[in-house]
């Protein structure tokens, strides 16, 4: 039994951005595509597939097949609820933006340069989406929602696309004339091409291992580190400091990866974008390692630190080691209670600064630049959950999206092995992946269609 053209929209339906133009189609039937996810891609892949189609003259059906009951929960959940949707678009793209993907980099440059990160921003600033980028160099829309970014994309669905939810896939297969047919609880449909934006699930690896593309072990890749001196240890009392300007280095015997920015102590160990970036960096060693390790922590970066104690000394002898944290270091954010927990540390007692020893100093100025912390085990990165891993690059290609195994077949979003730091960096791969699909589904179907 054929999926019926009956749309079933998890939100409110809005009126579609359609086109009025009366075109005479190129064929008599019309060109059926699926998306198979409901997410950011998905949509994105759906909206360019459909509008691109339109633009060409060609009839055509798009289905976007959801296995649970909602669509765009990662675009709800996204920066807590705000939705985080891109990057600062002003930044370099080569060196910035396509330096935030540890796995992806080479590939993405392409598509980027065709469909640049400030016309994503135009597309949504076009459709009512007004954004603001913040200082961390976050973009999100000046709402503070995500229904904001969710409301736009549902409006931006032409009448030829249909949403379907709990209609997950259980197999497909490829006929002899090049469709696919897609098995589903309701039946088997048949569709000329197929777009795969299924994010990390297993059964969206299964259908695309089934379909022989080769799948990258999927890996956690933006998750926050435990530790047991901050859990229950001396540092327990730590949890809600944060620190501007950290400088964090994983050292391990096939790498080397320091990362700075925003550190955040938790109830548990360590979060922040310091340390998410290092967990994305560092995600296949992580975990060869079952997340155990030991990082070295900069909290003064870009300072002299043994200098400036020899010179604060100087200028105020009589003044308590243990009161403040010196002025010195005031640009870094160091709060009296981290101040303390790291002289408790290297057991520097209550005594004035004129009192402190060569040695004194250079302890203090280690623990300032040196801070060795053991982490062990990780957790989630509030509620977002990103991996590394996924189809093989080398057997998609970035021109259009189409899979090198399967013509007809493209895949877009975190179902590849492109993965990114925190910052809005995982959606813009999903925007810019999406709409290059949209064009290479359209070009196929031009090229291979007949109706």
């Amino acid at each position: 039994m054929p999926l019926k053209r009956l749309p079933s929209f998890p939100f409110p339906q809005t009126k579609s951005r359609a086109t009025s133009r009366d075109t005479t189609a190129l064929n008599s039937k019309p060109f059926k595509c699926a998306v198979i996810g409901g997410g950011p891609s998905g949509y994105f892949a759906a909206i360019h597939v459909s509008e691109k189609l339109e633009e060409y003259g060609i009839s055509h059906e798009v289905d976007i097949l959801e296995g649970t009951g909602k669509t765009l929960q990662k675009v709800r959940i996204s920066g807590g609820g705000r939705c985080n949707l891109l990057p600062d678009t002003e930044l370099d793209l080569r060196d910035n933006i396509l330096k935030c993907y540890p796995r992806g980099e080479r590939e993405l440059y392409g598509p980027m340069m065709r469909y640049k990160p400030s016309e994503i921003l135009d597309w949504f600033n076009s459709r009512g989406v007004e954004t603001k980028t913040e200082a961390d160099g976050r973009t999100f829309p000046v709402t503070d929602s995500s229904q904001t970014v969710i409301d736009c994309l549902v409006s931006s669905l032409t009448p030829s696309i249909s949403v379907h939810l709990k209609t997950p896939i259980t197999s497909i297969s490829k006929n002899e004339d090049g469709t696919y047919a897609l098995q589903t609880p309701s039946g088997t449909s048949t569709f000329s091409s197929i777009v795969f934006a299924t994010g990390s699930s297993r059964s969206g690896y299964t259908l695309l291992q089934n379909l022989n593309h080769t799948l990258i072990p999927p890996l956690p890749s933006l998750f926050t580190l435990n530790s047991d001196l901050i859990k229950t240890g001396p540092f327990s009392t730590l949890s809600g400091v944060s620190l501007p300007h950290v400088l964090c280095t994983f050292n391990s015997n096939s790498s080397k990866i320091t990362t700075r920015g925003p550190l955040l102590f938790t109830h548990v160990g360590l979060s922040g974008p310091c340390v998410l970036k290092m967990s994305s960096y560092a995600a296949r060693t992580l975990h060869s390692l079952k997340y155990e390790t030991t990082l070295t922590l900069n909290f003064v970066p870009g300072t002299d630190s043994l200098k400036l104690l020899n010179e604060y000394k100087t200028l105020n002898p009589k003044r308590k080691i243990r009161g403040p944290t010196p002025e010195c270091f005031k640009d870094h954010g160091i709060p009296k209670r981290l101040w303390l927990k790291l002289l408790d540390n290297i057991e520097i007692q209550d005594k004035i600064y004129a009192e402190l020893s060569k040695k004194d100093l250079l302890k203090i100025s280690n623990v300032l630049e040196e801070f060795k912390l053991h982490v062990k085990g990780k957790n989630t990165n509030k509620d977002e959950f990103v991996t590394c891993g996924g189809v093989d690059l080398k057997e998609v290609n970035f021109k259009n999206m189409e899979s090198k195994v399967q013509r007809g077949c493209f895949v877009v979003g975190e179902c590849l092995d492109v993965d990114a730091v925190t910052g809005g960096y995982n959606f813009l791969n999903c925007w810019v992946g999406g709409k290059v699909a949209g064009k290479g589904v359209a070009d196929y179907a031009l090229e291979n269609y007949k109706g």
